[in-house]
């Protein structure tokens, strides 16, 4: 049996990790003897830890759950098939109710006119022409384009000054 000046040497070499199974077993017996000093007795829960953990038994294994069959490839096929083509039908009807060009009022004037739009006469055929229209259209959209970074940087500044 260890005395208690044994114990407080052996429990420094213990947290230490420099002890041995047979002195860790010195120290066990000597907290479940019940005299223990009083200065370690704040450490005699952890002894008796040790001991009901060790005795702890672990449950048996379950068996390994039954695994459901696993469908065979034709019939997955089958079933992958079976959803696009109900997709197609689901699709081909929503779209029948969507309203086509000819249901526009303007469009359907257009086509029950004997005389439909001849666009050619609007066409671009000069290149002097086509270079100005470009020119304008490039303009236009650098305007735009300026005008928007122009936007951006106010809020950007306005967010500024809410947030100081």
């Amino acid at each position: 049996m260890l005395s208690h000046q044994e114990a407080e040497i052996l429990l420094h070499r213990y947290f230490a990790s420099d002890t041995t199974l047979a002195e860790e077993h010195e120290l066990r017996a000597y907290f479940r003897a019940g005299d223990v000093a009083p200065r370690l007795a704040a450490l005699d829960p952890m002894f008796d830890y040790w001991d009901k953990a060790g005795k702890i038994i672990a449950p048996p294994a379950r068996p390994a759950p039954v695994r459901r069959l696993q469908q065979r490839p034709a019939v997955k096929w089958l079933m992958a098939t079976a959803a696009a083509v109900l997709l197609l039908f689901t699709a081909n009807g929503w779209l029948d109710d969507q309203p086509g060009p000819h249901d526009l009022p303007i469009a359907a004037a257009v086509a029950q006119k004997k005389n439909p739009i001849d666009w050619s006469k609007y066409e671009v055929t000069d290149p002097e022409e086509a270079y100005r229209v470009l020119r304008s259209a490039l303009k236009i959209a650098s305007s735009e384009m300026n005008r928007s970074t122009r936007l951006t940087v106010q809020g950007i500044n306005e967010m500024e000054k809410v947030l100081r």
